[in-house]
């Protein structure tokens, strides 16, 4: 709870220097926040650090953008873009979408603010959309990938088995979206590892072999 607390007391102060301080712009203090979260987390290990000092950081590298090209939208860019980078580093991928849609609302808005036409926005609308209700899995699931139904369960038995056994919930094992994109992308160890992030060498190897299982068709 206190560990809470002190983020969200550190969000605040950081809000009031980035966006009402007059005594330095705001991209400076922005990069500051960013750059004392980053150190700290350095020294705690704290999650809560690292995603703050990344939206932070890339929160004031698009503000300085904004403020030499006068184009506000350039703020919401950077700041996607961190929280998609964080989510590359710590992998997340409900962080990296995120990210991504942060990082083109922001490009919205400096298409609108450059005086573009609405149905640039309007086309971007409808691309969002159909990304949103497009079917879980993406084209494999839509098309029948083979053995992709298979993985996936494969993978929710291995989750909940772990969980069972460190006693702990399912999420801390894997998350939903995690077994998703591995279901999704198969027997690939690259990317395999590259989602789970460094230290869960066991638990790829796990996957791996649940993965090479799993019928291909």
């Amino acid at each position: 709870m206190e560990a809470w607390l002190g983020l969200f007391l550190f969000w605040l102060g950081a809000l009031y220097l980035a966006l009402v301080h007059p005594l330095l712009p705001g991209w400076a203090w922005g990069l500051g926040v960013g750059g004392l979260a980053l150190a700290l987390y350095l020294r705690r290990r704290d999650e809560g650090l690292f995603w703050t000092g990344m939206v932070w950081a890339g929160w004031a590298i698009g503000a300085a953008f904004a403020d030499l090209l006068g184009l506000a939208g350039l703020k919401l860019v950077g700041a996607g873009l961190g929280l998609f980078l964080a989510g590359d580093l710590h992998p997340r991928p409900e962080a990296r979408s995120l990210g991504l849609a942060l990082a083109l609302a922001g490009l919205l808005v400096g298409l609108f603010e450059v005086g573009a036409a609405p149905c640039v926005g309007a086309a971007l609308l409808v691309a969002g959309l159909a990304l949103l209700y497009r079917p879980p899995g993406g084209s494999d699931a839509g098309s029948g990938a083979p053995g992709l139904e298979a993985r996936y369960r494969r993978l929710l038995a291995w989750r909940k088995a772990e969980a069972e056994r460190r006693g702990t919930t399912v999420d801390a094992v894997l998350s939903d979206a995690a077994v998703a994109e591995l279901a999704r992308i198969g027997d690939d160890p690259k990317a395999l590892r590259r989602l789970l992030g460094r230290g869960r060498e066991a638990d790829a190897r796990a996957i791996e072999a649940i993965l090479r299982e799993s019928p291909r068709g």
